[in-house]
């Protein structure tokens, strides 16, 4: 009796206000509960907060969702004054590893990260375009400015040849899909983003794990980095809802110079009377009366539009001691500036954590998209890629016919807005992303996690090319797929740490992982489908192509580990192993093991530094180890067959690559060494790293005789070297009322192919398309052919008597000046060098926030210096042969003797091939740099919010893609035409666009 009116006695009412840390701000609905207890209230819109029916002694658990939650033991005190401190902050202080999260003072790896408060200053709709600019490192090169687009991404250079070079994607912990599956992609040589699944507003942070001893831990697949996402998870607290409305328009950054139709006219007669025996010149194309060609089209006027974009999102987030949840809904509908093209994505996202005792928690993460993108065949070469067609399409070729249907095509050209109209690319995928946790606290230290986890992709694909669209009567194609990728597997570890007196602090973990992957695609072809109306493949009078139906599996069975130790927090140890083994490889090779080593040391923590007032923070850290790439065939170390190959009425199968039981791993060695730096109470912040990466065994499709019965095997050949050094700078340059921020990374990277094996090369190297090669010494995105040098004034001028070939004609006035690299007086194969390099000599991001009161500013640009880019597409919209138009350049060009100009003469079927070669008139400095993003953002004031009853209201605009200085003469510097390692090869892509976007965002 005695104790319980005791413990009655000491019951009272404390009260309190609620501030944010930084603005010291009022904080209205903060969740203020007795630990353990029921007894819970709740911040007014003041930030005061009275509870009641309190005992001292006992601890109060102050939280609010976007905030780092606080505890407070209550004393003898009445009033008490509580500020939280906003959740970036602790994204800050802690970073996702592999299988688990760290302390960022105590990493010894090299780890970049961009939280939820940078993604939200963007109206990017993809992960990886939010990474472009921001991550030391990083380079993010645009395939396609296309709504849900391709993009290209190489965390610290290629360091493979062709068995990958994209890195590993983790989603909450889930390996996930990150190469596109789709296989209708028309003349464009890449397909769809699979990333454009998941929606930025659910990301709570990015981390890119650089170096080997952050990612040695997912061995065989971190050889080109892994990107670890994090979506947002509930916290404890009064449920904030979010609603989140954007829209704006998008627009053409720059369109390209063509001939209008007179002088296209005019340039079609010059280059036939240039011809040797001048011939009559085909007068259709130039007869003004005939309807066909009476036209002066602008195509891009008449092609590009100004798209609209409206996204929605709506979220909610809470949860108690016990139970969390976070829960998002979102829907985009983007059109893109090419008429006709569209992409709707809807997503939702389910993260759930559940205490069930003190010991055991449960939780599953689970995202569904629904994807709906119309495309466009925008890229790519032929007749077929709209960007190239509404380049070269004469201008007096009419938009309609006299009886009003569209001009679809004359001499060898489609009409680009037909294609784009009538046309059918149209792609439907349904994605699954999920898993499930069990984690067991087995003891204080020591605790138990498996999950199982799932990534399903469902797509379909339809393509249809009408016959008005083409020459032939009744002529039209169609195609079907169905894709289905599945990737499911488990993972279970243990996690342990210990800290003896705080001075030992030991960490580790142990565990498995088994992870299964099957592919299996479906479809058929047809033509002749009796009208154009009429799509379905069951129309189609030919069917074909079975050879696209296949199915192909493979797993992966890994053991990993890792061990820290830290002595007083300023001597830093960890070891990381794992063990990868993959069906793809031969039974005696499947196994590949994957090692590294890191060590830091804190020396501001030593006594000789531990005063000062200019040094706040500083580390050194050196890391080395090695990471795997298995980015090979299912069965290439078995052999594959070719099928379709019949004989009679039997069906046959041909054997195309031989097997390899030797094939193993190709693997990465890489060497790291990081310095740390903070000043001034970390108002400035500086990290600088300098790397190494030397890749081994490099798996590649080796060619052999065709009297073996295959096209090539499979082999572990040369060696590749990627050293570089990143810069990263943070700094708190004004603070008070008006504050200003400032961040900014620098990058440079050295590529080099190491070695080959000798009986690869034909003269020295190894060719790489049309444009590139591969050679001992050099990089990887070499530019190889003729060196262009200028235009021949007179035939005099041509004072060695230079020919085309040993036995051609001399050139003359009017004709290229070629450089004679061996001086032998004729032009020819022996006369081609290196002419451009595609890696850029530095690139990176600027930022800079800016805030007053309730308004908040953000400017981002983001660079590439020192690149250089082959313009195909200018070189197409250049050249007359096949009736091109020509660019305004060409009205400088060499029309009769002593003509000073860079323009050569215009001549049809040059029989010098001039037009032809891969030249370095074609090469442009790539360089740019772009105001990539503006972000401008106003937040209401509470005491305005409150009488709405709402938390918060904020309005926002964006505009991204804004400006852009360069002097390459394409549509965007930030191009690449193909997804491997053709790189820096400007085909005609879907131009980016302009983007201005306005955003509400209701808070309750």
């Amino acid at each position: 009796m005695f104790h319980i009116s005791y413990g009655y006695a000491q019951q009272r009412t404390i009260n309190g206000t609620v501030l944010d840390a930084s603005s010291k701000k009022a904080l209205p609905g903060v969740t203020i509960q007795v630990s353990g207890t029921n007894n819970a209230t709740s911040t007014n819109e003041q930030g005061d907060f009275t509870l009641e029916n309190v005992t001292n002694g006992q601890e109060i658990v102050v939280s609010f969702i976007g905030y780092s939650s606080s505890r407070v033991t209550i004393d003898s005190k009445s009033t008490y004054s509580i500020e939280l401190t906003a959740s970036a902050t602790a994204i800050e202080e802690t970073v996702v590893v592999g299988y688990g999260r760290q302390k960022k003072r105590n990493l010894t790896g090299s780890i970049v990260s961009v939280g939820a408060s940078e993604i939200e200053k963007t109206a990017l709709q993809d992960p990886i375009s939010v990474l472009q600019g921001r991550a030391a490192g990083v380079q993010i090169t645009s395939n396609s400015g296309a709504p849900g687009g391709e993009m290209s991404i190489r965390v610290r250079g290629n360091s493979s040849l062709n068995s990958g070079n994209t890195p590993l994607f983790v989603v909450d912990g889930i390996p996930i899909e990150s190469n596109s599956i789709s296989s209708l992609n028309g003349t464009e040589n890449f397909g769809l983003n699979p990333l454009a699944d998941i929606n930025p507003n659910d990301i709570a942070s990015i981390e890119v794990l650089k170096d080997a001893a952050s990612t040695a831990i997912y061995g065989s697949r971190a050889a080109n980095g892994v990107v670890m996402i994090t979506t947002k998870r509930g916290a404890s607290g009064k449920p904030e809802i979010l609603l989140n409305a954007t829209t704006g328009v998008s627009e053409l950054t720059r369109k390209l110079s063509v001939l209008n139709a007179q002088q296209y006219r005019e340039a079609v007669l010059d280059s036939y009377f240039a011809v040797p025996n001048p011939e009559e010149p085909y007068y259709t194309i130039i007869d003004s009366l005939n309807p066909m060609n009476s036209g002066d089209v602008d195509w891009q006027d008449e092609l590009m539009r100004t798209a609209k974009q409206f996204k929605i999102d709506l979220s909610v987030r809470g949860g108690n001691e016990g139970t969390k949840y976070a829960w998002s809904t979102s829907y985009l509908d983007q059109d893109g500036i090419i008429l006709n093209s569209n992409y709707k994505r809807f997503t939702t996202r389910l993260n759930t954590d559940f205490n069930l005792t003190d010991y055991i928690r449960i939780g599953q993460s689970i995202s569904y998209t629904n994807g709906v993108n119309n495309r466009t065949n925008a890229s790519g070469t032929g007749n077929l890629s709209i960007i190239r067609s509404l380049l070269v399409r004469p201008p007096n070729m009419s938009m309609y016919l006299p009886d009003g249907s569209i001009n679809g095509y004359m001499i060898g050209m489609r009409n680009p807005v037909g294609m784009a109209l009538y046309a059918t690319n149209l792609n439907k995928s349904n994605r699954i992303i999920g898993s499930q946790y069990l984690e067991v606290d087995i003891f204080k230290d020591l605790k138990f996690r498996s999950n199982v986890n799932l990534d399903y992709i469902a797509m379909k694909e339809e393509e249809f090319m009408p016959s008005i669209l083409d020459y032939r009567e009744g002529y039209n194609t169609g195609g079907v797929r169905s894709t289905g990728s599945l990737t499911w597997g488990n993972e279970s570890y243990f996690t342990y740490n210990k800290s003896l007196n705080d001075v030992h602090n030991f960490g580790g973990v142990l565990g498995m992982s088994f992870q299964k992957w099957r592919y299996d695609r479906t479809g058929l072809d047809g033509m002749y489908f009796p009208s154009d109306d009429i799509r379905t493949l069951n129309a189609a009078s030919v069917i074909s192509n079975q050879g696209v139906n296949v199915a192909s599996e493979h797993a992966m069975l890994s053991y990993f580990g890792r061990a820290t130790y830290d002595y007083l927090g300023k001597y830093l140890l960890e070891f990381n192993l794992r063990a990868d083994g993959s069906s793809r490889f031969g039974q005696n090779k499947r196994f590949g093991f994957f090692p590294s080593a890191s060590a830091g040391w804190r020396f501001k923590d030593e006594d000789f530094l531990k005063d000062s007032n200019v040094l706040s923070d500083g580390k050194i850290r050196f890391s080395l180890g090695s990471t795997g790439n298995e980015a090979i065939g299912d069965y290439t170390s078995q052999g594959e067959f070719t099928l379709g190959t019949n004989y009679l009425d039997f069906s046959g199968a041909a054997p195309t690559v031989m097997p390899n039981a030797s094939l193993t791993w190709e693997t990465t060695n890489q060497y790291n060494l990081g310095l740390e730096l903070g000043f001034w109470n970390n108002r400035v912040l500086f990290t600088t790293e300098a790397y190494l990466k030397k890749t081994s065994d490099l798996l590649y499709n080796v060619p052999i005789p065709n009297t073996t019965g295959f096209e090539f095997i499979t082999q572990n050949i040369g060696n590749i070297e990627n050293r570089g050094l990143e810069f990263s700078l943070q700094t708190k340059n004004l603070q008070g009322p008006f504050t200003w921020s400032t961040g900014l990374n620098v990058s440079l990277n050295r590529n080099k192919v190491a070695s080959l094996p000798e009986d690869l090369l034909t003269n020295g190297y190894i060719t790489n398309g049309n444009v590139h090669i591969l050679k001992v010494g050099l990089p990887i995105g070499v530019f190889y052919g003729w060196r262009y040098q200028g235009v021949y004034a007179r035939d005099e001028d041509n004072v060695n008597k230079i020919t085309n070939g040993a036995t051609g004609p001399v050139f003359v006035g009017g004709d290229p000046i070629w450089k004679d690299v061996n001086n032998d007086n004729i032009i020819n194969q022996d006369d081609r060098e290196i002419i451009g390099y595609a890696e850029p000599k530095f690139f990176g991001g600027f930022s800079n926030d800016f805030s007053y009161k309730n308004f908040h500013l953000n400017i981002f640009l983001q660079y590439s210096v020192g690149n250089e880019i082959y313009s195909e597409l200018n070189h197409q919209r250049n050249s007359i042969v096949r009736y091109n138009n020509l660019s305004t350049d060409a009205l400088d060009r060499w029309r009769e003797q002593g003509d000073i100009t860079n323009f050569p003469r215009l001549i049809r079927d040059d029989p010098k091939q001039s037009d032809s070669r891969v030249q370095s008139r074609w090469v442009e400095d790539g360089s740019y740099i772009k105001l990539k993003n503006v972000n401008l953002r106003y937040s209401l004031k509470p005491e305005w919010t409150q009488k709405l009853g709402l938390r918060k209201i904020d309005a926002f605009v964006t505009a991204s893609n804004l400006i852009t200085w360069t002097k390459y003469t394409g549509f965007d510097p930030d191009v690449n035409s193909y997804s491997g390692l053709r790189v820096g090869l400007d085909e005609g892509s879907y131009p980016q666009a302009r983007s201005f976007m306005f955003g509400l965002t209701f808070g309750l």
